[in-house]
Formats: C-alpha cells, sequence, structure tokens
C-alpha cells in the first residue's frame, strides 16, 4: 500500500490549529515546526546514532521523536525505564534523552531544556520528509521476563498510519483525541500521538487515568475520540460521573489485551455504541478489528493478510510487518468463508510437572468455567518440588464466596473442579486472588510478575 503522507512533512507544515493541549496551554502546528526544528538542529549534530528516548509528557516525547526521525538517528523506545530493564535495555543505545536524572546508564545522557539550550537559530527545514529507513526499536513487555528488541522503519509506521485511516476515518475525524495509555507503546505511539498529527486531531496531553478527569476532558472537548485499554474500559461503566459524559465519545479504541465481552456491552450500553478493539502486537502492529455492536469476529486492517497454521494458530503477514516475512501469534483460531475469524484462546503451552505433561491454556480455560472465576493465569514454580500456582480473578460470585468462607475453602473447591480434568499432581497447590489481574501499563499481564506472586510467601 502507498503511504498518504510522511510524518515529518505533516510536523513541519506549520499553522495556527492546535495539536496539543492541556490544563496550561495550547500547543499550535507553528509551535510544533519551531521545536521541532530547534531540537532538530542540536541532535543532527551529535555523533551518537542510537537515541534512546524516555520522556512522560507527550508533547515532549513527539518533538523529540519527529526531531530524531528527521536527523537520521535510530529511535529507541524502552517500554520502561526500572533499573532492571534500564540496565538490561542500555546495550540498544549510545545516548538516552529522558526527563529522569536519576538513571544511571553507561550511555550519554541529555535533557530536553539542555538540547534546545544548544540552539541558537534553528534552519527553517521546510516541510522535509523522513527518510523511510530510518529505524525505530521497540521491545517486547507483555508474555517473556527478557525483553526482544523489534526493529520497524518508518515505512512502516506510514503504511499502518494510512491502513488505519482508511477504516476508521469517518469514525475519528478531527476529534481531539484523549488517552490512558502509554506513547512509550506501539499502540499508543500510532493512535495517541501520530494518528491525530496525520489527520490534524489535537491531542490532551494529561492522561485520563481516573474516570473524573476523563469525564472533564470529554465535557470540555466533546465530541472526542479515546485510546484506552481493557484495564480502563472495564471500570469506566461503573462510576457515575463517566457515565454522565458518555455520550461524548464519538469512538472508543482498546488494545493491549482482549475486552471482555461483558465491559464491551457495558460501553456500549452508556455511550451508544462498543469500543474498536485493535488486535495486534509490537512484532505485527496492527492485525486485525472488531466492533462488538455490530459482530464478534474479527476482520484484518487493510494490507494485512491473515490464515491459520498447521496447528490452528494466526498467521499474519502484512505491508507494515517490517523485516519479519511473516509473524505466527499465539492465538488459537477459527476462520469463517468470508475471511473474518474468531479467536479460541491461546496457544497451548506445555510443560512438564513432576515428569507429567500440563497444558497451561486448557488449565486457565478449564477454570475458568467455573462461576467464581472471571480469569486466571497458571504458571509453575520451580523448586526442590515443582508446584503448579494460580493467580485467579474472581468474579462478583466469587468475591462474595471467598468473603464468606475461609480461603482454603475455596481453594479446595476449585482444585475440585479441575480434578475433573487433570491429575492430581497437576493441581494448584499455591493460589492467589484478585479482583483483577495484575497488567502492566500497556494492559498486559506479565509473565514475570505472575511468578513473582506464585513464588511470594503468603502472609
Amino acid at each position: 500500500m502507498s503511504t498518504s503522507f510522511n510524518i515529518g512533512s505533516l510536523a513541519l507544515q506549520g499553522g495556527a490549529h492546535c495539536v496539543a493541549l492541556d490544563a496550561q496551554r495550547r500547543y499550535s502546528a507553528d509551535d510544533l515546526k519551531l521545536r521541532v526544528e530547534a531540537l532538530y538542529q542540536s541532535l543532527v549534530q551529535k555523533d551518537e546514532h542510537h537515541v534512546g528516548v524516555w520522556l512522560t509528557n507527550p508533547w515532549d516525547f513527539l518533538c523529540v521523536f519527529i526531531a530524531l526521525a528527521l536527523a537520521g538517528k535510530r529511535i529507541v523506545m524502552p517500554h520502561n525505564l526500572q533499573a532492571g530493564t534500564a540496565d538490561c535495555l542500555g546495550q540498544h543505545f549510545s545516548a538516552l534523552i529522558s526527563d529522569d536524572p536519576a538513571l544511571a546508564l553507561h550511555s550519554s545522557y541529555w535533557q530536553l531544556e539542555q538540547l534546545l539550550a544548544e540552539t541558537d537559530n534553528p534552519a527553517d527545514l521546510g516541510e522535509q520528509d523522513i527518510n523511510e529507513q530510518v529505524e525505530l526499536v521497540l521491545f517486547t513487555s507483555g508474555t517473556t521476563s527478557t525483553p526482544q528488541p523489534i526493529a520497524k522503519t518508518f515505512a512502516d509506521l506510514h503504511c499502518e498510519l494510512a491502513e488505519l485511516q482508511q477504516v476508521f476515518a469517518d469514525a475519528v475525524a478531527q476529534h481531539p483525541v484523549l488517552a490512558t495509555v502509554s506513547h512509550q507503546h506501539i499502540y499508543g505511539l500510532l493512535h495517541f500521538l501520530l494518528w491525530p498529527l496525520a489527520r490534524r486531531a489535537p491531542i490532551m496531553l494529561e492522561a485520563g487515568h481516573y474516570p473524573e478527569v476523563l469525564a472533564g476532558q470529554v465535557a470540555q472537548l466533546a465530541p472526542v475520540v479515546l485510546v484506552s485499554s481493557p484495564t480502563h474500559l472495564s471500570r469506566l461503566p461503573q462510576t457515575p460521573v463517566f457515565c454522565q459524559q458518555a455520550e461524548g465519545l464519538a469512538a472508543i479504541f482498546s488494545s493491549g489485551g482482549l475486552l471482555a465481552e461483558t465491559d464491551a456491552q457495558a460501553m456500549a450500553n452508556i455511550v451508544g455504541h462498543a469500543p474498536w478493539e485493535i488486535l495486534g502486537s509490537t512484532e505485527t502492529g496492527g492485525v486485525a478489528y472488531r466492533r462488538r455492536s455490530e459482530s464478534s469476529f474479527w476482520a484484518a486492517l487493510p494490507g494485512v493478510e491473515v490464515e491459520p497454521t498447521a496447528e490452528g494458530q494466526l498467521r499474519v503477514r502484512s505491508a507494515h510487518l517490517g523485516g519479519l516475512h511473516e509473524f505466527v501469534m499465539g492465538d488459537k483460531v477459527e476462520f469463517l468463508a468470508d475471511g473474518r475469524f474468531h479467536l479460541l484462546g491461546r496457544a497451548d503451552t506445555v510443560v512438564k510437572v513432576e515428569g507429567k505433561r500440563l497444558s497451561l491454556s486448557e488449565m486457565e480455560a478449564r477454570l475458568s468455567e467455573h462461576p467464581w472465576v472471571q480469569e486466571s493465569r497458571v504458571a509453575v514454580v520451580r523448586g526442590r518440588r515443582d508446584e503448579v500456582g494460580m493467580v485467579v480473578a474472581l468474579s462478583e460470585v466469587g468475591l462474595s464466596a471467598l468473603h464468606n468462607e475461609k480461603k482454603l475453602f475455596i481453594n479446595t473447591t476449585l482444585k475440585n473442579h479441575l480434578s475433573t480434568y487433570f491429575e492430581r499432581p497437576l493441581l494448584p497447590r499455591r493460589w492467589r486472588y484478585f479482583t483483577t489481574l495484575p497488567r502492566n501499563n500497556q494492559g498486559k499481564v506479565v509473565a514475570a510478575t505472575i511468578q513473582q506472586l506464585l513464588s511470594e510467601r503468603e502472609h
């Protein structure tokens, strides 16, 4: 697919229209052009080529991101900069631009104000395009304990943006965009920063993490587009102050995990339409979309080809897949004759416990059949004796049972339910109960977090 725009020239067009706003001020396209040119002038003179970026303010991030790309730098986007992650990912960049001066990394460290102060008289770049072969490096963050680098080019980004515009242009128009997700992840980067810029829609810089804040933003800017995740969308219908403003949402996007059918319906009840759900990953970018008020089946985005593997998993080929020829996702699928498909759950993850084979995905699926269970994750805690553990998000009925009965009774009841399907040595010995599963800021359940919860002693 040929792209219809380039982020570089779009950012340098200038103009009086609003690009971003917060409680203090509005930033125009002229403001964006001047700041990008100033940063470009500083960055293009630096020898470091692989540059990491961690800036919490979306406006700062957008300006630096575009300036780096125009300067031809390889942009590295850590998914977080906790001490352990920073030490692990530091090998991927020779300089870091961040607003956290406490970071102690073996690389050059540049603050935003320092870069701006180095520029005396920035040159007018005109409407210069970003070279489409400039690379962006992201990291997988949700399913494994070791982040893996994923390289994409700006050609990939431009292509995916064109695909989104082709499908959703009428729904999003030039409505202001609100977000509850991080711009440091591919979903937030595309849907909250780059796509609004491409269609000249302003973004609200303050994240709407709290329903009260989000409701105020909707009241101020309606009609709006909301870029969110299943974690946040599951809570919003329970907040009266948000429900009073919900009709101001022209479109809602959800990604970073699967939105429960009950949550999609709850949003549809208060907004008038269900969220657009985007299926994808860091490796693949966007793959498919659906809207539960119209269909429960997924349809591939333009330029994306999907098919089942011999094992029934989802194989993806797309125009924005970067250097990968194809990618097999960890989802089981069932296809309709018209090419749409239904997800059947994660592909089996088979492990050995006490010499016996255990399908982790099957155990999670079986446990979710019990009325007390909303969602669960299973893991094996290795030690002198291998033990299966289960982290469970209880349903309202399950939470009531836990309140009225001892935890041992809940453990035994759920274990008895699983004993219908699994041998005794495979049954969970460790149980942890929550109202929702712990997720990272991209809405993913992280395997390492599940392992840590099960490894800790109960108090």
